[in-house]
């Protein structure tokens, strides 16, 4: 099956890189119908690259199973070095095991503007 668009994948590594990108470490498998088991089709790190999947990115955790959304594979030669980069990306993904990864993070509600009483708790310095 390897690296593409509706595979299922286990993560086993997570690391976010800034608000927009959060790296992972996952690997696909497929069951080898002659011998009964598990082969490794794919095991890489894949930038999880768009704020919405930076952010559910970061939230999972090793162990995790996701089933890959839309993703790309580009690679770069180095001339001078004389090196072929291929770099994994990965725009969305869902969970596998049913968690809810996309759910809004959870604030506070806030006081209507126009309340006239300032809080000083609430200031931003």
């Amino acid at each position: 099956m390897g690296f593409r668009t509706g595979a299922y994948a286990k993560v086993w590594e997570v690391a976010p890189m800034s608000d927009t990108s959060t790296k992972i470490r996952i690997s696909v498998s497929r069951m080898n119908k002659k011998t009964d088991e598990w082969e490794q089709d794919f095991s890489g790190f894949v930038l999880c690259i768009g704020t919405a999947a930076a952010r559910n990115a970061a939230k999972l955790n090793a162990g995790a199973r996701i089933k890959i959304g839309d993703c790309d594979v580009t690679t770069k030669y180095d001339a001078q070095k004389k090196i072929t980069y291929t770099n994994f990306k990965m725009f969305s993904f869902e969970d596998a095991d049913g968690n809810n990864n996309s759910e809004p993070d959870k604030t506070d509600p806030q006081p209507p503007v126009d309340e006239g009483e300032v809080d000083e708790n609430r200031l931003p310095f």
